[in-house]
């Protein structure tokens, strides 16, 4: 009840999301740390009690300290939109470009301290939810006890890093259309912090900087910087296309290694069923889709954002 309570406070749904795991599961380790540096932080609290599963949160926290300044030159981009102004769009969308390959940069580095066969099957299944798992023995989800004999089975989808509005907010303030994929982008709102979800939809509302550049065609350089920076956005959700390869699908097809300690729960009932049938089964992710067509397609929908003359 008190759980309950709190996610109710806080406007986001009662799992394990990636606000906690990651935006507010962090320390520094020192008092005037680097922050857009992963080595200058420690999770606070993990399942396993890993290195592993603490460098895999705190490498999404430096890319949203690094990411981060870009909501201001952005938002200012756009309110330069309205007095054609061409140097501050054209700035802004050229240290877009160079902020979305550095985060990639950073996305490289997981393997630094991140075992893939770790993850898939000793942290991975920490990190799924209740939708979804009616192989693993929750059909109907999870009973949430709501006080004085009342309560509800739900099903919601585990943490992902779809849920990030730092990643939400570049496809918004580019104009990213994810029609094709079903609506999964707008549902990771209601598993962010409510202020953040409304904020979201406070930009696309202003968004207009796709519109402008449509229509100054003539303008090659604001042209090109404009596809750059999503051309920038669509190689990141290539490299992180890259790293599920590495660190669920490959691990999938292969066996369990002898030195992890076998568990009879459902958290690894779940990866379980998902390894036993990796080539006649989509494998989902935590956040509940299939992984790597679904990955394309929100790949796929940004490249094609571009401004074509």
């Amino acid at each position: 009840m008190p759980f309950l309570q709190t996610a109710k406070h806080l406007e986001v749904h009662p799992i394990a999301t990636y606000a906690a795991l990651n935006l507010w599961n962090w320390t520094p380790l020192g008092v005037d740390a680097d922050l857009t540096q992963p080595d200058n932080m420690v999770a606070l609290l993990t399942a396993t009690g890993t290195d592993d599963e603490s460098w895999f949160f705190i490498i999404s926290n430096a890319m949203e300290a690094r990411a981060g300044p870009l909501i201001e030159m952005m938002l200012g981009a756009i309110e330069a939109v309205k007095r054609d102004d061409v140097p501050t769009i054209f700035h802004a969308l050229k240290c877009l470009k160079k902020c979305l390959e550095s985060i990639g940069d950073l996305l490289d580095r997981m393997d630094d301290r991140c075992n893939p066969q770790k993850f898939y099957h000793t942290i991975r299944p920490f990190l799924a939810g209740s939708m979804n798992m009616a192989a693993a023995g929750l059909p109907n989800g999870v009973f949430y006890d709501e006080g004085n004999g009342q309560g509800s089975w739900r099903k919601y989808r585990g943490g992902s890093a779809g849920q990030s509005s730092l990643l939400q907010f570049f496809d918004a303030v580019l104009s990213v259309n994810h029609a094709r994929s079903d609506g999964f982008h707008a549902e990771m709102r209601g598993y962010m912090p409510g202020p953040h979800a409304r904020f979201l939809e406070d930009v696309e509302d202003i968004a207009n900087i796709r519109a402008y550049v449509d229509s100054h065609h003539d303008d090659v350089l604001l042209l090109t910087a404009f596809n750059e920076a999503v051309a920038a956005l669509s190689g990141f959700r290539d490299k992180h296309i890259a790293l599920v390869t590495r660190y669920i699908i490959i691990p999938s097809r292969q066996g369990k290694p002898q030195n992890l300690v076998k568990r009879r729960d459902i958290a690894s009932a779940s990866t379980k069923l998902a390894a036993e049938k990796p080539k006649t089964q989509e494998l989902v992710g935590t956040g509940g889709t299939t992984l790597i067509p679904f990955l394309r397609t929100s790949r796929d929908e940004t490249s094609e954002t571009k401004v074509v003359c």
